[in-house]
C-alpha cells in the first residue's frame, strides 16, 4: 500500500478507517468525527449508568455502537473516533497536520458533549474531577487495551475490504472491556470526557491514561510496520 497523504485531491483505495473522498470540505469530516465521538460517549456512560446493566450488556452497547458508527461516518471522516488513530495517521504520513488538529479537536469536543448528554438522560449530575493517583495495574491495563485495539486497526487498515475494520474493532472492544480491569478505555477521547462525568474522575489518572494509551499506539504502528513492512 502506498502511502496517501489526506487532503484536497488526493486519491487512494476504500481501506478501512480512510475517507472515501478527501475533498470533502474538512469542517464536514470534523463534524462527523465529533457527533460519532459523542454517540460512542452516549453509549460507554449510558450503559454503565443504566440500572441493572452488567459488564457484558455494556460490552456489547459499547462495542456494538461502535461497528455502527464506524459503518455510518467511515465513508465521510474514516470513522475514527479516537485521536490516537488521527495521530498514528498523521505520523506516518498519512494524514495532514490541519486535518489531524480538526479532527482531535473535535473528537475530544464531542466525547465531552456526549457524556453531558448521558448525564442529563440519567438525570446524574457530574461530579468534581479528583486527582487520585491510578494504580499500576490500571496504566499497565490502559496501555495493553491501546496496544490491541491500535493493533487492530493498524492491521484491518491494511484491508482493501472497508467493511472489515469495523467488525474487528467491536469484537476486539467488546473482549477488551471484558478481559481487563479498566474496560478498555483504550481511547484519550473517551478518557478526556469522563472527567465530565458522574464518575469524578482523576484529573491525574485521566492524564496518565492518556499518556499511556498513546504509548500504546506507538508501540502497536512499530509492531505493524515491522510485521508488514511493505505497507500490505
Amino acid at each position: 500500500m502506498g502511502v496517501a497523504r489526506l487532503g484536497p485531491g488526493s486519491t487512494f483505495s476504500r481501506k478501512c478507517f480512510v475517507e472515501d473522498d478527501a475533498t470533502v470540505s474538512l469542517f464536514r469530516r470534523s463534524l462527523a468525527e465529533g457527533v460519532g465521538t459523542a454517540m460512542l460517549m452516549i453509549a460507554v456512560v449510558g450503559s454503565g449508568l443504566h440500572v441493572g446493566s452488567s459488564a457484558l450488556s455494556s460490552a456489547m452497547a459499547i462495542s456494538g455502537s461502535l461497528i455502527g458508527l464506524i459503518l455510518a461516518f467511515g465513508a465521510v471522516s474514516g470513522g475514527h473516533f479516537n485521536p490516537t488513530i488521527t495521530l498514528m495517521q498523521w505520523l506516518s504520513g498519512r494524514r495532514r497536520l490541519d486535518c489531524t488538529v480538526w479532527y482531535i479537536v473535535s473528537q475530544i469536543a464531542g466525547g465531552l458533549a456526549g457524556v453531558l448528554v448521558a448525564a442529563t438522560i440519567f438525570d446524574a449530575l457530574p461530579g468534581r474531577p479528583g486527582f487520585d493517583f491510578p494504580a499500576v495495574s490500571s496504566l499497565a491495563s490502559e496501555g495493553a487495551a491501546s496496544f490491541g485495539l491500535m493493533t487492530v486497526v493498524f492491521c484491518c487498515s491494511r484491508s482493501t475490504n472497508k467493511f472489515v475494520g469495523p467488525f474487528a474493532v467491536g469484537l476486539w472492544l467488546l473482549a477488551a472491556i471484558l478481559s481487563t480491569p479498566t474496560g478498555s478505555i483504550a481511547n484519550p477521547a473517551v478518557a478526556i470526557g469522563l472527567l465530565a462525568s458522574p464518575a469524578s474522575a482523576s484529573v491525574v489518572a485521566i492524564t496518565l491514561f492518556v499518556v499511556v494509551q498513546i504509548i500504546g499506539g506507538g508501540l502497536a504502528a512499530l509492531a505493524v510496520s515491522t510485521i508488514y513492512p511493505d505497507g500490505g
